[in-house]
């Protein structure tokens, strides 16, 4: 993968190494998904102090961390 950025004498180049059956082209922005999802998650541990998510399945970890944000809220707002 080679960008070019305005500017820049040289362009950026950078490395995959993956086990996914996926055409290169759908590889990247998997990727560049993956790393924005993992920025977010990032910032809610700063934000709101988030602790480790303990359960397994998806949905219970979504209505615990859904939980503790209304928890946040209202303790904010002195209720």
């Amino acid at each position: 993968m080679t960008t070019w950025h305005p500017g820049e004498l040289y362009p950026r180049v950078g490395f995959i190494v993956t086990n996914l059956a996926r055409p290169s082209e759908r590889v990247v922005p998997f990727y560049n998904q993956r790393g924005t999802c993992e920025e977010f998650i990032k910032e809610g541990k700063g934000a709101i102090k988030w602790t480790r998510l303990s359960c397994r399945a998806f949905v219970a970890n979504a209505v615990r961390l859904h939980l503790h944000v209304c928890d946040l809220g209202s303790r904010s707002a002195g209720m």
